[in-house]
């Protein structure tokens, strides 16, 4: 994040990848001391902790998430999470804040039937994140990002994104031993993957303006009732309750980047009523929005990034 902001997603032309785009957001190691809490938050960025010491906790779609060192944590996009020390401690850890968008343009796997890029091969299989023990691979990986970012010139940050490319495929391979990960899913066929993947795209570019389940089932020449049952399987959300999560990310960054006023924010991600948005962002964030956007700019402020 920038002093008060947090940053824009980065914008590529089309087909290009630039090797030293600013793609990693923020790299840093962190101390947070007990009582420490961060509220509920939800952004496009993809978030990574190493754990160096003592412990923390975290909330996840609703779902707590006891960390301690050793620990690594990754939060895929538009998943609503908190970060919290809930023991008297001191916490340590190794944080990055990157862009996803270059990701998912780069692809293992092409074909006619199956082709998968990394941001789908990792999010659509696994879901909101990733919880497991460190080793000396990540652990070397994320030294190298940090060290790479803070030289902020596009020969090292091209060494910080070879670097995070390596992490996400070490975690491709870490978890998916047997390497089927673009072609088999643990719940879903491939071809549900691609039902998956096509909804979340849907989601992404239509969230301004009114969306209907049947409208994306009938671009994948399935039923209603199939779409919504896979998308379930796999996200443990409803279509319109990930639809609902995803505006109201939306609306945090608008929050955050713009002077908007809460109504032209509401209508800005697709949610004419006022009343109706500020209902749906204290049922989801747990605050009305016009408390949050204050005290997020407050929490966020003088800090380069979140938590």
């Amino acid at each position: 994040m920038t002093e008060k902001h947090q940053p824009e997603i980065s914008s590529f032309s089309s087909g290009e990848i630039h090797l030293g785009a600013q793609v990693i957001i923020s790299a840093a190691r962190q101390t947070r001391n007990y009582p420490y809490h961060f509220m509920k938050h939800i952004h496009r960025s993809i978030e990574i902790y190493l754990i160096d010491s003592g412990s923390c906790a975290m909330d996840i779609n609703n779902r707590k998430l006891s960390c301690t060192a050793g620990d690594f944590v990754m939060i895929l996009p538009n998943t609503v999470h908190s970060f919290y020390l809930d023991a008297p401690d001191t916490c340590l850890f190794r944080h990055i804040h990157f862009d996803p968008a270059p990701f998912s343009r780069l692809y293992l796997n092409r074909s006619e039937t199956d082709s998968f890029d990394m941001i789908t091969a990792l999010t659509v299989p696994y879901g909101h994140c990733f919880h497991l023990a460190s080793n000396e691979t990540f652990s070397s990986l994320i030294d190298n990002i940090i060290e790479e970012t803070a030289e902020n010139d596009s020969l090292h940050l091209a060494l910080a994104n070879l670097h995070l490319t390596e992490l996400l495929l070490e975690l491709m391979k870490l978890t998916r031993k047997n390497h089927a990960l673009l072609t088999v899913s643990d719940s879903l066929s491939p071809e549900q993957i691609r039902y998956v993947s096509y909804a979340l795209s849907y989601i992404h570019e239509n969230f301004d303006r009114k969306i209907l389940v049947k409208d994306i089932a009938d671009h994948l020449n399935i039923s209603s009732r199939y779409l919504s049952k896979v998308f379930f399987q796999h996200m443990n959300l409803t279509i319109l309750n990930y639809i609902n999560i995803y505006r109201i990310n939306q609306a945090i960054d608008l929050m955050l980047n713009t002077d908007l006023t809460l109504t032209h924010i509401s209508a800005q991600v697709g949610l004419k009523d006022s009343q109706h948005f500020s209902k749906l962002f204290r049922t989801i964030i747990g605050l009305p929005p016009n408390q949050y956007r204050k005290r997020i700019l407050h929490d966020t402020s003088g800090k380069s990034f979140l938590p």
